[in-house]
């Protein structure tokens, strides 16, 4: 009669087994969906993020490309001035 017993008690904790693994395997497949979710969400976020940055460059070339073209000598004698200074320190800085 023992055994009867111990055999029922062995399929009960099979059955036990069986549906908690079912369960973790579940669980362990919306977890997984969510991180794909997730994931996808950030590439999006990080292209989005990309095209401003590349977009406000552009933009930014474009102002000083045209702010050099219309004050070409004003930039001329600025970066003159510039580099005479940068020069000049770097050459004391030696002695």
């Amino acid at each position: 009669m023992s055994d009867y017993y111990t055999s029922m008690e062995t399929n009960e904790i099979k059955d036990k087994v069986q549906a908690w693994q079912g369960e973790a395997q579940e669980a362990a497949q919306h977890l997984q969906s969510e991180a794909e979710s997730k994931m996808s969400d950030l590439k999006n976020t990080a292209r989005q993020w990309q095209r401003r940055a590349t977009e406000t460059s552009r933009k930014a070339a474009e102002a000083t490309d045209n702010y050099v073209h219309e004050n070409a000598w004003t930039v001329i004698a600025s970066v003159a001035v510039a580099s005479l200074l940068l020069g000049f320190f770097l050459g004391r800085s030696r002695d």
